[in-house]
């Protein structure tokens, strides 16, 4: 009896220790990271020059960033990846001159607005 429960131990054993090393060769799930303002074409086709900044923000959305230094500048940026290789889909500036809409810049393809 003694032998079969030494035989037993040793199997149970060499199975733990052999789940236990495969683990260490497995990756880490990298979850998928969507960050900012997704724009489609849809979106863009319904700006019109002259819209004032709460039409805008109806339309697009609260932009990503206001730079305090330009703030009639404003920057939908778009995201996307695996953590660790996360890359710009899409970045778009839209600009106000007298809280007017003026023109488009960034990966714009809209007939009528200016491609920067």
């Amino acid at each position: 009896m003694n032998r079969m429960h030494l035989t037993v131990f040793k199997s149970l054993t060499a199975l733990v220790l052999a789940l236990t090393l495969s683990a260490c060769f497995l990756s880490p799930y990298k979850l998928e990271v969507r960050q900012g303002n997704y724009l489609d074409q849809d979106m863009l086709m319904k700006l019109k020059p002259d819209m004032t900044k709460d039409q805008v923000t109806f339309i697009l959305g609260t932009p990503l960033v206001i730079d305090p230094l330009t703030p009639n500048n404003w920057n939908y940026v778009y995201l996307s990846g695996a953590a660790g290789d996360v890359k710009r889909e899409r970045t778009i500036v839209v600009v106000f001159e007298e809280n007017l809409l003026k023109r488009l810049e960034g990966d714009v393809t809209v007939e009528g607005w200016s491609e920067q």
